[in-house]
């Protein structure tokens, strides 16, 4: 029998406390799994909205860090960015959360330039498009027709003013399937927000370089004191939610590390407590002492890879469960990868390696004399 099977039987001798153990740990390891997959694809789902439309730079406040940045009125500001090398287009955009019904849950509404290369990257499934950009409707993402019960000719209201809805669309990123779209000049006016916007989005020409996004970046900060043009990743990473989200992952990290590496040390601790005399048969009958701590530290790995595995399954269950309440419907797109869930195995691996050297050292310690006195 192999010191693998040996460790295996050990456990299974003890069901109801391998069972607590590997439940503890897989517990710790599904809010891993699940807080940490929120929280990167609540960033994913927003670079890829930001990136799916083609903007090369992002100008907005330099000190804003809300999920949508503070709104300040465009003209001059996107008149400087206008004149600067290589900008082939400014456009601006307005982004609110709203209540467009009683039985469901607040949704985003975009305010686009009419007719900008914003509008480009969607594809029309049902309907048409704004005809102009003071047209009182409103396009939405399949998934928002879904969660308000809408298709093409309804009627919406929106801040007390009724849209009627004139077409369906889809989009790669969740963000804007979930959402309502509609012209920048309705959404600043259903808003009360005249002249205002989130961000610009500069499109640059297509001979711009590196060097020259670098320049445009250094000239706005320049010329427009308060005002920064950023990549749409680093617009996300300093989104205040975003770093809440990550925080608290890695808070959960730290504590679910630390809680399961006690909860491993407390069930082989026990364990060897009560197999002294097991262990002292083994050390008499020539096991040499190391071979003692592998099979201790091979019984605690076996205990927090088995926790590890069901931790992940209940991970990715939380999380597709969170995304799929209505609240949170359309608004992330958690993240899951096999380099992800080979990392968290890995911790898994360390947790059973930690919680379980001590006792493997004080089993290879014991004194096979004194060890076959203890009943």
């Amino acid at each position: 029998m192999n010191l693998f099977r040996f460790a295996l039987n050990n456990l299974q001798r003890r069901p109801a406390r391998t069972s607590l153990t590997v439940s503890a740990i897989a517990l710790g390891i599904a809010a891993v799994v699940a807080l940490t997959s929120i929280a990167w694809g609540f960033e994913a789902s927003w670079q890829k909205a930001n990136d799916a439309r083609g903007t090369d730079l992002i100008v907005t406040r330099a000190a804003s860090e809300n999920t949508m940045p503070s709104p300040f009125r465009a003209e001059k500001v996107q008149q400087v960015l206008a004149a600067l090398p290589h900008v082939k287009e400014v456009v601006g955009l307005l982004s609110e959360m709203l209540t467009v019904s009683d039985d469901a849950p607040p949704v985003f509404v975009f305010g686009w330039v009419y007719s900008s290369y914003l509008w480009e990257h969607l594809k029309l499934v049902e309907g048409r498009w704004p005809n102009a950009s003071a047209e009182p409707v409103v396009v939405i993402g399949a998934l928002a027709a879904e969660m308000l019960h809408k298709k093409t000719g309804d009627q919406v209201e929106i801040e007390g003013k009724s849209f009627q809805v004139v077409g369906i669309f889809e989009s790669n990123a969740v963000v804007e399937n979930g959402a309502l779209l509609m012209t920048l000049e309705q959404a600043q006016q259903v808003t009360d927000k005249p002249g205002k916007v989130n961000v610009l989005n500069i499109k640059v020409d297509a001979n711009t370089t590196e060097a020259d996004l670098r320049n445009i970046k250094e000239q706005v900060k320049m010329t427009l004191p308060g005002f920064v043009a950023i990549t749409s990743g680093e617009l996300v990473s300093q989104n205040a939610v975003v770093r809440i989200s990550k925080a608290m992952s890695n808070a959960t990290i730290l504590i679910a590390g630390l809680v399961g590496a006690l909860v491993v040390f407390n069930t082989m601790l026990m364990s060897i407590n009560e197999r002294t005399r097991e262990i002292g048969i083994l050390l008499a009958l020539g096991w040499q002492r190391g071979t003692i701590m592998k099979l201790v530290i091979s019984e605690s790995v076996i205990l927090s890879l088995l926790g590890g595995l069901v931790g992940i399954l209940v991970g990715v269950g939380i999380a597709w469960g969170l995304e799929h309440i209505e609240l949170m419907r359309g608004k992330i797109d958690a993240i899951f990868s096999i380099p992800f869930f080979l990392e968290v195995q890995a911790l898994s691996i360390v947790l059973g390696i930690c919680g379980g050297f001590y006792p493997a050292f004080k089993a290879s310690r014991l004194l096979p004399s004194s060890a076959l006195r203890q009943e």
